[in-house]
């Protein structure tokens, strides 16, 4: 089994305080963040937990702004009365951008697997080297996922019934995986260990590989360079620091010292760059 990176590590969503979402069992947890989807409500009508929800009683369509998060997700959707499926995997994205969000209406079903980044080469199909940014058909990237889960999940009452299936597949492919490369996971380590602050030498000392090597290696099995990796994460080590304030880290200049930027500017800069607010704005947003 792989190290359970996910100790070291947890992204969060624009509004993590209510992303309805489910963890994983324990044997899964070192490579899923997360599902998410519609549950059943207390009325037996559907309603929709996404996974960064801007849904809010009222009308029935609102925005809802997606950040990087660095996970990647195959969302599948499906409709309640005729069991007509299908659905998209979405990469990893470097930019924030916003959504309609659905109030889930029409009698559709939605389901999601959240993957971390560093696990997600372990159940696809493919190299995931065209994954920045991607919104696209499962199939592209998991051949066998609408024959050995998506066309059984219109069969499903329950979230807790999806969940459990999607645990078995996801188990299943996991025992066929390839294994990770050691000099890949042992960058990926060192990255979440420094929460995004390392230089490109930190990681060449920490696997023994070239810098070339790791460009190559990330590329194949993530989808993006080493220092976007670096930069996301340490983004989202702030974002997690911004919405749950510890004791040394209290204020925006802590955040400026603790992560390596040269001052606040520099920080705010980097933050509005994924984020698409200051770190006040986001703020702002997560808890309306």
């Amino acid at each position: 089994m792989m190290y359970n990176l996910a100790k070291l590590y947890y992204p969060i969503t624009a509004r993590p305080d209510g992303a309805g979402e489910f963890t994983p069992c324990k044997a899964l947890q070192p490579y899923i963040r997360c599902f998410w989807g519609t549950t059943g409500g207390p009325d037996g009508q559907t309603r929709e937990l996404t996974a960064q929800p801007d849904t809010l009683p009222g009308p029935l369509t609102t925005r809802e702004m997606i950040i990087p998060d660095t996970c990647m997700d195959i969302i599948w959707e499906w409709d309640a009365a005729t069991g007509e499926a299908g659905g998209i995997f979405c990469g990893i994205n470097d930019t924030p951008f916003e959504v309609e969000a659905s109030g889930m209406a029409e009698p559709r079903v939605r389901f999601a697997i959240r993957f971390h980044f560093w696990a997600v080469h372990l159940f696809a199909d493919d190299h995931l080297k065209d994954v920045l940014n991607y919104s696209g058909e499962v199939d592209q990237y998991f051949r066998s996922f609408r024959r050995e889960l998506g066309d059984r999940l219109p069969g499903t009452r329950t979230l807790g019934d999806r969940i459990a299936a999607a645990e078995h597949y996801l188990l299943r492919r996991l025992d066929q995986a390839r294994m990770s490369n050691n000099g890949l996971m042992n960058a990926i380590h060192t990255i979440l260990h420094h929460k995004g602050v390392v230089a490109a030498s930190g990681l060449e000392s920490s696997t023994g590989l070239s810098s070339r090597q790791l460009e190559r290696l990330f590329r194949e099995y993530i989808g993006i360079s080493p220092k976007k990796t670096a930069d996301l994460v340490r983004f989202q080590n702030v974002w997690l620091n911004l919405c749950h304030p510890s004791p040394h880290i209290r204020n925006v200049q802590d955040l400026v010292y603790a992560y390596g930027y040269s001052h606040q500017s520099h920080l705010n800069n980097s933050f509005k760059r994924y984020a698409g607010r200051t770190p006040l704005e986001a703020l702002a947003y997560a808890r309306q």
